[in-house]
């Protein structure tokens, strides 16, 4: 569930304004009081909170109900925040499997401790839409910080939680009547960073720090992976959740180009630590994939679909029915690898890889004479590789070139921020490239498990006719890629994109 909420801070003596008619036709209503017992969860460093996520579980009453919260980098409404709230009714003992598996890709080998344990007196005050319907929920929250028995401090907060279907002009209203009242706006932090202190407001793990004037290539190099892991480690939990295609997508993708800089940068590295770590990262994209390719042939196969008359659609479903199938069982696998210790221990290693890379003397010089002599040979490899092909390059020799021409652009990529927009130009070709195959290759793919399918599924008479259509349909996609690759070729090897190389 996506939880917006606004919060302020009031002062010990604040009165909370008559709120109604705050929207055309709102009527406010108070709810009970309650008293809520939150105990926070984190690594001794705080690697959960200093990302923005908070692990708690909370008692009220006789309910025990731990919680992850996850930024989920929507655009907040009048100065709030978004998360994503995942609930589990539970008490303190272990932490739920299914949360522990959200905030693995952080926590990793070490351990759980807990950080802060907060006791609230939580007044409630709803305002209702003219339909009756619930706008917003205004929480005046008196906190202690507890510290074992006693209490360490008390803090006075509110909350104003919007509804989901609320119109953001809604939150705009509540919020400013309480400031006019004398409501204080308080941020963004959730209550437990008040309880910790400065240390919740410390860089995240893998953070990128902008690069100085004049950088060193060990400096470049130092980023481009940090920027990776970091990637890599926000779209954990977005992948377990499987609520969006690109959690999954995007943590690939950060797999995908880590493996691509540390082989470009591999003169600089020591690849005694690298060269493990590399066919590791190839082990994830694989699990990544189990995924993520289904997803990607159910857009094709729906975009197919929509194509046919509707009595072909309608007998797609089956087909549908075994992607749903066969991606059920990749999460599974999924799901598996990321709660591995082989994973763990992976991101440990690439944690630390970020921290403090193996670099080789040759790192220390400047990075706009070292950097681009690294493009140069993935550059170069492509080019052998186009050249050696015929008139007519098989389907597996165009994916090859799709791959070669992938690494270039991240090399590319990751030299830009020194060499500047002549790299970035580069990349661009490259990345057309690379697109253009990538759908001459899904296409590829789609045909042959349509072909699959078509012998073993089993399917009606009618369903194996849409097959056929949505084969004929991937075909006029192959034909369209093969005639248009070598003009994108053409632009993408032009001499004047590639001069900075040398």
């Amino acid at each position: 569930m996506i939880e917006h909420e606004v919060k302020l801070s009031a002062w010990p003596g604040f009165t909370l304004p008559d709120l109604d008619g705050v929207t055309d036709g709102a009527r406010t209503r108070r709810r009970e009081t309650i008293d809520l017992d939150a105990t926070y969860f984190d690594t001794p460093d705080l690697r959960l909170g200093r990302r923005g996520i908070t692990l708690r579980h909370r008692q009220r009453g006789a309910r025990g109900t731990w919680t992850v919260k996850l930024p989920t980098g929507d655009t907040p409404v009048a100065g709030g925040t978004s998360r994503d709230e995942i609930e589990v009714t539970a008490t303190i003992g272990e932490v739920p499997a299914e949360l522990a598996l959200l905030v693995a890709a952080h926590v990793r080998t070490a351990p759980l401790v807990r950080v802060a344990r907060l006791m609230t007196v939580r007044r409630r005050t709803v305002v209702d839409g003219p339909d009756g319907l619930p706008l917003a929920e205004v929480d005046d929250d008196e906190v202690s910080v507890m510290d074992g028995g006693r209490v360490a401090a008390r803090f006075r907060e509110l909350e104003v939680e919007i509804a989901p279907d609320a119109p953001p002009a809604v939150a705009r209203a509540v919020v400013e009547r309480l400031r006019r009242n004398g409501a204080d706006p308080a941020g963004t932090l959730p209550k437990v960073a008040r309880a910790v202190g400065p240390r919740f407001l410390d860089p995240p793990e893998s953070a990128v720090a902008p690069l100085p004037d004049d950088p060193t290539a060990s400096d470049v190099v130092t980023a481009a992976i940090r920027g990776s892991v970091g990637r890599i480690l926000d779209h954990h939990a977005p992948a377990v959740l499987g609520t969006d295609p690109e959690g999954v997508h995007q943590m690939r993708v950060g797999a995908r180009r880590l493996r691509s800089d540390l082989r470009t940068f591999g003169p600089l590295l020591d690849g005694d630590v690298t060269d493990r770590l590399r066919e590791e990262l190839r082990w994830l994209g694989r699990a990544l994939g189990a995924v993520r390719d289904p997803d990607v042939l159910r857009d094709r196969v729906r975009a197919g679909l929509d194509r046919l008359d509707e009595a072909d659609r309608e007998a797609g479903a089956a087909v549908l029915a075994w992607l749903d199938t066969d991606r059920a069982a990749g999460v599974e696998r999924l799901h598996r690898a990321l709660g591995s210790d082989r994973y763990l221990e992976l991101l440990d290693d690439l944690v630390e890889l970020g921290e403090g890379p193996p670099l080789r003397p040759a790192a220390d010089g400047p990075a706009d004479r070292v950097l681009p002599g690294l493009v140069r040979d993935p550059w170069a490899r492509l080019r052998k590789q186009v050249a050696a092909l015929g008139r007519e390059p098989a389907d597996t020799d165009l994916h090859e070139v799709r791959k070669r021409a992938k690494q270039v652009r991240y090399a590319a990529e990751a030299v830009a921020p020194v060499v500047g927009k002549r790299a970035r130009r580069a990349a661009r070709g490259a990345k057309g490239l690379q697109t253009l195959l990538g759908d001459h290759q899904d296409a590829v793919v789609a045909e042959a498990w349509m072909r699959d399918l078509a012998v073993a599924g089993d399917l009606e008479p009618g369903a194996v006719f849409t097959l056929g259509g949505l084969v004929a349909g991937e075909r006029i996609v192959r034909s369209e890629c093969r005639a248009r690759w070598p003009e994108l070729w053409a632009k993408a090897s032009a001499a004047d994109r590639w001069a900075w190389l040398g």
